[in-house]
C-alpha cells in the first residue's frame, strides 16, 4: 500500500473547515440528536462515496460474513453508521463519557487476571482494532484496571483535525508515543508495569514490520510488534474490542483469552505464530458483531490492492 502523500496547506484547511463546522454543531446537539443527524449524512456519503461503499460490501462478502450481496450491502452500511457514532462519541466524550457506563465480558480467566474492578491486575500487551469506540477505551481502559496505559500515535494526514481528536484521547493515564521509535517508548512502558496497547488490525507492510497472517480466512499482512515485545518481556498479549452496547455512550470492554507462548530456538516462526494468535483472537472477538467493525480498510492481499 502506498504511502499517504503529504497534503497542502489549502487541502489541509479545505478538509478542516467542514470538519470544525460539524464539531461545533455536534457539541450543541443533545446526544441522540446529534447522532441521528450524522447517520444521515454518513447515510448520504455511504450513496455517494462509490468507492467506499462498494470496497466495505467486497470486503464483507471476501471475509465470507454474509454470502450475498444484499445481505453484505446492510453490513456495510451499519458499519457506516457506527462510524458515524464515533465521531460523535469522540467530539462529546467529555460531555457524557463516564467511567460508570464501562461494562467487561468475554473471558473469566482473562478477567480475573487483568480486568477486575479495582483489582490487582497484571499488566498487559493489548491489541485490538477499529471496532465500535476504540477512542474511549484508552482511558477508559486504565481508569477500570487501576493500570496506566501507553499507545502508539501515528500522525494524523491532516495535522489540525487529528490536534482535536487528540485532545479526547489523551489523558493523565493514557501516554501517546510517536510512531517513529515508538517501539522503544512502549518497552519502557511495560518496564514501568504500564498496559501497551496497538491497533493490529489494518496492513502492515514488510518494512514497518508486517508478517504474513490469515484474517477471516483471506491472507493479509499484521504488525508484529506486540508479538515481538511478548517474546522479549513475556508480558501476556490480551485480545479486546470496546462494544458500543447501546446510544446513551455505554460500551464494554470484550475480552478473549490471555496469549502466554513458550519461545522456540525459531524466533522468525515464534513471530509469525504469536502474531497469527492474536490476529485469529480478534477476527473471533469482531465475528460475534460484525457491524462495528470498519470495513473500508484495505486489509487483504488478495482484494483491493
Amino acid at each position: 500500500m502506498s504511502k499517504h502523500k503529504k497534503k497542502s496547506f489549502i487541502v489541509i484547511w479545505l478538509e478542516f473547515i467542514p470538519f470544525l463546522f460539524l464539531y461545533c454543531l455536534v457539541r450543541m446537539l443533545p446526544l441522540k440528536i446529534a447522532y441521528i443527524a450524522n447517520k444521515t449524512l454518513f447515510r448520504l456519503l455511504f450513496i455517494l462515496d462509490r468507492k467506499h461503499r462498494k470496497r466495505s460490501i467486497q470486503h464483507v462478502m471476501h471475509a465470507k460474513i454474509k454470502n450475498n450481496i444484499k445481505d453484505a450491502r446492510s453490513l456495510a452500511l451499519a458499519s457506516f453508521d457506527s462510524f458515524a457514532k464515533l465521531l460523535v462519541e469522540i467530539i462529546k466524550s467529555d460531555q457524557y463519557y463516564s467511567p460508570d457506563k464501562i461494562g467487561v465480558r468475554g473471558c473469566q480467566a482473562t478477567i480475573d487476571r487483568a480486568v477486575t474492578k479495582g483489582g490487582d491486575n497484571c499488566n498487559v500487551i493489548l491489541v485490538t482494532a477499529h471496532y465500535g469506540n476504540w477512542e474511549v477505551a484508552g482511558t477508559a481502559w486504565a481508569e477500570y484496571t487501576g493500570i496506566p496505559m501507553a499507545s502508539i500515535m501515528r500522525p494524523f494526514n491532516n495535522p489540525l483535525i487529528g490536534k482535536i481528536i487528540l485532545k479526547s484521547r489523551a489523558s493523565k493515564v493514557h501516554e501517546m508515543v510517536n510512531k517513529q521509535g515508538g517501539v522503544k517508548g512502549i518497552l519502557k512502558a511495560l518496564k514501568k508495569h504500564k498496559i501497551a496497547t496497538f491497533l493490529v488490525d489494518q496492513h502492515a507492510a514488510s518494512k514497518d514490520g508486517g508478517v504474513e497472517t490469515i484474517f477471516f480466512g483471506q491472507p493479509c499482512r499484521t504488525h508484529s510488534a506486540p508479538a515481538l515485545l511478548h517474546l522479549k518481556t513475556g508480558v501476556p498479549i490480551m485480545p479486546e474490542l470496546t462494544r458500543r452496547v447501546n446510544d446513551d455512550f455505554h460500551f464494554e470492554f470484550i475480552v478473549g483469552e490471555l496469549i502466554e507462548y513458550i519461545p522456540t530456538d525459531n524466533k522468525e516462526q515464534d513471530i509469525k505464530n504469536v502474531t497469527q494468535l492474536y490476529t485469529t483472537a480478534l477476527e473471533k472477538l469482531i465475528a460475534e458483531q460484525p457491524e462495528q467493525w470498519l470495513w473500508t480498510h484495505r486489509r487483504w492481499l488478495n482484494i483491493n490492492r
